[in-house]
């Protein structure tokens, strides 16, 4: 929505550009918050930790991605929130009301823990809040975030619809089960499994990031021991406050479990849990650069050659993650897609204008050119393509590619019972084919 208006203003070859641009602000606005929470030296060497974090580099790449213009929006927020407290103008609770709202709209299941964390930052900080310019700053936000419920009702049907599918079954249920039901899907839609959760984060931090994911131990070990020395008020709060939206976040998304690469066992910087955890990330980073003035104080002569040496190293390690992963970097991408697109020109040769592909995650492979579903999880989603053929559609399955005996099985196990049926396969690539899809008897 947000990149549809700007494309309007501008041109739509500008696209491509945005997320760049935006990661950039981003490094420049987390220099702001971190320089007015720990000051400027922690601000720098932040912004300096996140111009380079591979997570945060990989996805400013990707263009069309929503999870960098989430965040920096998010960090754009918290300077303004930042400077709310500390500099009581009007303009920095519309601000923090205005942003806060476009990051919303990009990432509305995010709004759970959000709004744990600025209902707690609000009471922990009550005392230095204007309540008259808040609810100003409400209000607005409401004001930006409203499109949401519009586009959600034209996109999912439902205004309270934010993309995951929750599959709600509530009907005949009272009115405490109903209720029960609806938090337990908003705020675990993905189920509480904590062992899958932290075998996820061990594979998405050491098993992909094992430097930065020492250096975090190593900054975080620093801190507790500094907090245990130096006890106080205000770092007990941010580190209680990190660690209850982290383990939330964790559990959160560690709880589904992806299938974004062939290989279930594959462990790569394009999995969906590096971008959904990007927040978690990017807020270690002041902990690991106060970490490094710690380190380095007793180091004056040398200080400044050892941070060259440390980027370095960082920037070298981080430039191999994103470009040179072995089957999701940016060169193996870029490679991946040219395969792409010829499968989209052979497909496309044998596939009417007027039809639908179903797709899983090679949607983006065919779309816009063609009109594609994800995937058919429910038992209307299957009614639904019978009538699209009965419409005059023709519809396509692509998909791995099946040996007559295991088609036969597929068609039994998920089609047969719809008077649907997948027929063999009108061209087979390299893993996967390409089938039709055909209405059987009527039922």
């Amino acid at each position: 929505l947000i990149y549809g208006l700007l494309a309007k203003i501008l041109s739509s070859a500008a696209i491509p550009f945005f997320t760049p641009a935006l990661a950039v602000i981003g490094v420049i606005f987390f220099y702001f918050v971190v320089k007015e929470l720990f000051g400027r030296q922690t601000g720098f060497l932040s912004a300096g930790l996140l111009l380079i974090f591979p997570g945060f580099w990989y996805y400013a790449i990707k263009g069309l991605m929503p999870n960098v213009a989430f965040v920096v929006l998010l960090i754009m927020a918290g300077c303004f929130f930042a400077r709310l407290l500390n500099h009581k103008k009007l303009v920095n609770y519309l601000l923090f009301g205005f942003v806060l709202g476009l990051a919303l709209m990009i990432r509305t299941s995010e709004i759970v823990w959000i709004g744990f964390v600025i209902i707690s930052l609000t009471a922990f900080h009550y005392r230095k809040i204007k309540f008259n310019y808040l609810v100003l700053s409400v209000l607005l936000f409401f004001l930006v975030f409203s499109p949401i419920f519009f586009f959600n009702q034209q996109i999912y049907g439902s205004p309270l619809s934010y993309g995951y599918s929750l599959n709600l079954e509530l009907a005949g249920k009272n009115v405490i089960n109903q209720g029960l039901t609806l938090a337990e899907k908003i705020i675990l839609p993905f189920g509480f499994h904590p062992r899958l959760a932290w075998k996820n984060l061990f594979d998405y931090t050491y098993g992909i990031f094992p430097l930065w994911t020492l250096l975090f131990l190593a900054s975080f070990v620093t801190f507790i021991r500094g907090f245990l020395k130096y006890p106080g008020k205000f770092k007990a709060f941010y580190l209680i406050l990190f660690l209850l939206t982290a383990a939330y976040v964790v559990i959160y998304y560690g709880s589904w479990q992806f299938h974004d690469n062939p290989d279930p066992n594959a462990v790569t910087i394009g999995t969906s849990y590096i971008r959904y955890w990007l927040p978690l990330y990017i807020f270690v980073l002041p902990l690991l650069a106060r970490a490094l003035i710690f380190w380095l104080k007793n180091l004056p002569r040398i200080k400044t050659v050892v941070l060259v040496y440390f980027f370095a190293v960082l920037s070298l390690t981080s430039y191999q993650t994103v470009f040179w992963g072995p089957e999701e970097g940016v060169l193996k991408v870029k490679e991946n897609i040219n395969g792409y697109q010829q499968i989209a020109s052979q497909v496309f040769s044998l596939v009417p204008e007027k039809s639908v592909i179903i797709a899983g995650t090679m949607d983006k492979v065919f779309f816009p050119a063609r009109s594609v579903i994800i995937a058919l999880n429910y038992p209307q989603d299957y009614v639904k393509i019978k009538q699209l053929l009965y419409q005059g559609y023709a519809v396509y399955y692509f998909y791995f590619s099946r040996t007559p005996a295991e088609l036969a099985e597929f068609n039994q196990r998920y089609f047969q019972s719809y008077g649907l049926r997948v027929e063999s396969s009108l061209i087979d690539f390299e893993e996967q084919s390409l089938y039709p899809v055909v209405a059987t008897v009527d039922s």
